[in-house]
């Protein structure tokens, strides 16, 4: 590691040029200023470790690399899932009304974004107020894009660098998802690695002005503190002004290539501390060529790539060759080759890892799926327990199976009592043929046979005479009886449909009565009375009356006596039907 690296040459003189080791930002169009050729050189001469990324598909990359797996690490603070939102709308959270509340609501105590995809579909579903219902089920469509694509890919849990650049390709992953792994190694290489630089890949996009993002805020804090530990971060862009202008404050070391953009130009000029350059120099500065503002000073440099010869790159500055020629002989992509051993190590690692990964979610699963199996098994037996209790009570099945015991003892009994007559039906059989023999079939008139033709067995059934007795009730509203016996007498019940005790306590609180917990009980002894009916509508109990009233006046079971009579408010007079039998 070194304080300062050499840069390149300075054009016309050829002087070496070198710049202190320092947060850096570089500017030009993409695969016309040669800006990850000036970064790879910076970074294979400080010594320093270096993490970059590539965000698109086909983007020119460096000549010498590692391959790193990306890395990702789950974050349920509301001000980096409010940076992520900001990604997925393109604008700020606070030009979204209640978005920021609904954000700060559902990360309180989640840990991951699934689980913060979760409470905001439940608070979707739960919150009464329209207007919050609809801040929640945006939110819960964002996070439903990021969370399922974080599922497609397999991440480290761990950042291990190599000597030289690192790089991660997420070029395949959405824009919030690579904001997301980008965010979660800085934070990583903050909090647990020393001595390393960070490229940060379109720095107007992941580092935008006015508006947070997942990487803007973990970047702000390591290029702040980073420094202090040997932590460097390196800004890429094509363009100034898309940038943040916070981390930029904190790089005293400025590249500027070509840039053909008019405001873009002006930007530049700007940064030159008053050196007078056409704005026509900028827009056709050569491959390789920078404006290198550094500390106080500013200079027009030719950056000399890795693996070019001094002599040569000075040459370039010079004017003795072309950066083409330079590019065409020296700088040719490839990536390190690793001895083959390593290679198969970490094949088996990655194997076993994956053999792990698989047997666990498999026991996890099979786990689950066996417990949510036994749970529906026992709930569905308690289930139909309670039916069969149900159906027992509502059909008296106990009462049929003990006739149906009584029943088969008397079969049993009759029976065996018609076994006793077998010797009885042979007798009469025997004395039918011997008599037929010698009786003619018809006599002479006013003779008649006395021997019988047939013989048969009467059995007298006693005629059952039914007395009815019927005991007189007085009952008053002092008690639940007297309530109800009232409440029918007034025909406040419904005749025609079956009724719950909610109809009764209707009545009730219409009389002015307090509600009472023994309206079912009376109920069901005033069915055994024969004025009303009952029967079960699922697990409810339903009433009926048997006897309507006008019915129960005619018949003299129902009287009412006027209050002046009793001394209570109001009384009514029940003849309860007592039954006997007399043979």
């Amino acid at each position: 590691m070194t304080s300062r690296i050499l840069l390149g040459f300075q054009i016309g003189s050829g002087e070496p040029v070198y710049v202190p080791l320092h947060h850096l930002a570089i500017f030009g169009m993409t695969q016309l200023s040669g800006k990850t050729t000036t970064l790879e050189a910076l970074i294979s001469r400080s010594g320093l470790r270096a993490i970059a990324f590539i965000t698109k598909r086909g983007e020119a990359g460096f000549t010498s690399y590692n391959l790193v797996t990306p890395y990702y690490k789950p974050r349920a603070d509301w001000q980096f899932v409010e940076g992520l939102v900001n990604v997925a709308l393109g604008e700020k959270v606070k030009y979204e009304p209640g978005m920021r509340y609904g954000i700060m609501k559902v990360c309180r105590g989640r840990k991951d974004l699934r689980d913060i995809q979760k409470a905001a579909v439940e608070f979707a579903r739960e919150t009464k107020r329209e207007f919050m219902k609809a801040v929640y089920e945006k939110l819960a469509a964002y996070l439903e894009i990021v969370v399922p694509e974080l599922d497609r890919w397999v991440f480290a849990d761990k950042l291990e660098l190599a000597e030289g650049v690192n790089v991660m390709d997420v070029s395949g992953m959405r824009l919030e998802t690579q904001h997301l792994v980008i965010a979660s190694t800085i934070d990583y290489a903050f909090a647990h690695l020393d001595h390393v630089i960070v490229i940060i890949p379109e720095a107007w996009e992941s580092i935008p002005q006015g508006k947070m993002t997942p990487v803007k805020w973990v970047a702000q804090q390591f290029i702040r503190k980073g420094a202090a530990i040997g932590n460097y971060m390196f800004l890429d862009s094509q363009d100034i002004g898309g940038i943040d202008k916070t981390p930029l404050r904190q790089c005293d070391n400025w590249l500027m290539g070509r840039m053909k953009e008019a405001h873009e130009v002006e930007r530049i000029l700007k940064q030159l501390l008053g050196m007078k350059v056409p704005a026509e120099e900028i827009q056709t500065l050569p491959l390789g060529h920078f404006y290198a503002a550094i500390g106080n000073d500013v200079k027009k440099v030719y950056v000399l790539p890795v693996g070019v010869p001094e002599e040569v790159g000075r040459d370039v500055a010079l004017g003795k060759r072309s950066p083409e020629s330079i590019r065409d002989e020296f700088l040719k992509p490839k990536v390190m080759e690793m001895d083959d051993l390593v290679w198969k190590e970490k094949y088996e690692q990655l194997e076993k890892q994956f053999a792990d990964i698989r047997t666990k979610i498999y026991s996890e699963v099979k786990g689950e799926f066996e417990k949510k199996i036994e749970e529906e098994r026992q709930k569905a037996f308690r289930e139909a327990l309670k039916k069969v209790d149900e159906i027992k009570k509502q059909w008296n099945i106990e009462e049929y199976q003990q006739t149906i015991v009584q029943l088969k003892d008397e079969k049993v009994t009759l029976e065996a009592e018609l076994k006793k007559l077998e010797p009885h039906k042979a007798f009469k059989e025997a004395l039918v043929k011997f008599l037929g023999t010698y009786v003619p079939a018809a006599g002479p008139p006013g003779f008649e046979s006395s021997v019988p033709s047939d013989v048969s067995v009467s059995v007298e059934q006693p005629a059952l005479t039914v007395k009815v007795e019927r005991k007189s009730v007085e009952l008053t509203d002092k008690t639940t009886e007297g309530k109800i016996a009232i409440i029918y007498a007034e025909e406040k019940l419904p005749s025609d449909k079956w009724f719950t005790t909610t109809d009764v306590v209707n009545a009730f609180v219409s009389h002015g009565w307090p509600r009472d917990p023994r309206i079912g009980p009376t109920l069901d002894k005033m069915c055994s009375w024969g004025f009303f009916e009952k029967h079960y509508a699922g697990k409810r109990p339903e009433y009926k009356l048997k006897l309507k009233p006008q019915e129960a006046r005619s018949k003299g079971l129902l009287k009412e006596v006027e209050p002046s009579q009793l001394p209570t408010d109001k009384s009514v007079g029940l003849q309860l039907p007592r039954f006997g039998c007399d043979a």
